[in-house]
């Protein structure tokens, strides 16, 4: 009886070719010998839901997510909120076609190379859902956008101390991603009873944040296909508050006046120093708001990356003067808001800016309560 031909022992080879006991050549995707007979070839340690998941977290560079094996299960949520991103979030985050092209096209496309920025992404097309979805998917959408979130935070984290060419579009298009996911998820909307200055002062620091990353990278951001998004605020709207902004700017400029009025040589203290600069940079972007045809929130969400820092440490501490211009900054996002993350943001400024004043508001506060009643 002839003797069995031996090989070398296959110790990768396919799940086919090791349950009919035969060598593999371990050809991939298909081996030669499921290719001939025509039959499924799968090989075991490929992707699974959970290495897919983990792998997004852990690697910086492109993830194939093709398949090989029996047990794998689509991202079916992951692949739902990447679809909404396209026929839907993106609509609701600028108002200029080109823009628009940016968010839908090139914004996914650095995201494959960058990981951060897709969860990014995800978180927010996520807790968009969360706002306008079926209601009865909402926990699951909110969880979903509060992991992604999450994931995409720790994986930038390392980054931010090192913008470079090569991720700096990506740091931007992220940047500006959190800042609308932290208006959305620690707003009015989330918490109605909140009043503490908390929310506010993150979110403010997050703006601050992303104008940190433009100064580093302008020069790369402009040339590249990011540079759309440096427009913000720039493209005309359908519907305009200019004359509510010009009332808004006579008030504001009152309270400059005042702040001018009573301060003597000598004799300024810092923090009013610090509060009357602050109200120059609020006219300052006001007088630009006015200047565009039809004002978008984007030019106002400017002005806590460009005051000066010891001003959100007034705010804490509940400083009067502080207050009221939180209160008409308020009144500003109110008359200019019309995208579903800010939604609520100029009546919660204005209801905190009240609360932290106390039981006897003064006139400029009064105003702005009524700004907001009339504007609802």
């Amino acid at each position: 009886m002839p003797s069995r031909r031996s090989h070398t022992k296959s110790h990768h080879g396919c799940a086919q070719c090791k349950h009919r006991r035969i060598k593999c050549d371990e050809f991939r995707p298909i081996c030669s010998s499921c290719h001939k007979k025509h039959i499924r070839c799968s090989f075991e340690g490929e992707f699974t839901p959970q290495t897919l998941h983990h792998g997004f977290a852990a690697s910086s560079t492109r993830v194939d997510l093709i398949p090989r094996n029996d047990s794998f299960q689509l991202p079916l949520l992951d692949l739902e909120l990447l679809n909404h991103w396209h026929v839907a979030t993106v609509r609701t985050l600028v108002h200029d076609k080109s823009t628009e092209k940016v968010l839908r096209e090139f914004v996914p496309q650095e995201a494959l190379s960058h990981p951060f920025l897709m969860h990014s992404l995800l978180a927010l097309s996520a807790l968009h859902l969360s706002h306008h979805g079926p209601v009865e998917r909402k926990h699951k959408y909110t969880e979903a956008a509060m992991t992604h979130n999450n994931i995409s935070l720790s994986l930038c984290k390392p980054l931010l101390n090192n913008v470079t060419s090569g991720n700096c579009h990506a740091l931007f298009a992220f940047a500006c991603f959190v800042v609308m996911f932290s208006f959305a998820a620690h707003g009015p909307k989330v918490d109605p009873g909140a009043q503490h200055p908390s929310a506010v002062l993150e979110v403010f620091m997050l703006i601050r944040g992303v104008a940190s990353i433009v100064g580093q990278a302008r020069p790369w951001i402009e040339a590249g296909g990011m540079r759309d998004l440096l427009k913000l605020g720039e493209q005309s709207r359908e519907d305009s508050n200019t004359a509510h902004a010009r009332e808004l700017y006579d008030r504001v400029s009152d309270i400059y006046d005042n702040l001018k009025r009573y301060s003597r040589p000598g004799c300024y203290d810092s923090e009013s120093l610090v509060i009357e600069e602050s109200v120059q940079k609020f006219l300052d972007l006001l007088q630009q708001a006015i200047g565009v045809a039809n004002p978008a929130p984007s030019i106002m969400m400017r002005w806590p990356a460009v005051i000066n820092v010891k001003y959100l440490d007034l705010l804490q501490a509940n400083h009067p003067t502080a207050l009221v211009v939180l209160a008409h900054y308020g009144v500003a996002l109110e008359l200019m808001a019309e995208n579903w993350w800010l939604d609520g943001w100029g009546a919660f400024l204005v209801n905190t800016a009240l609360y932290r004043w106390g039981p006897h508001p003064g006139p400029e506060l009064i105003w702005a309560r009524e700004a907001i009643r009339q504007k609802s």
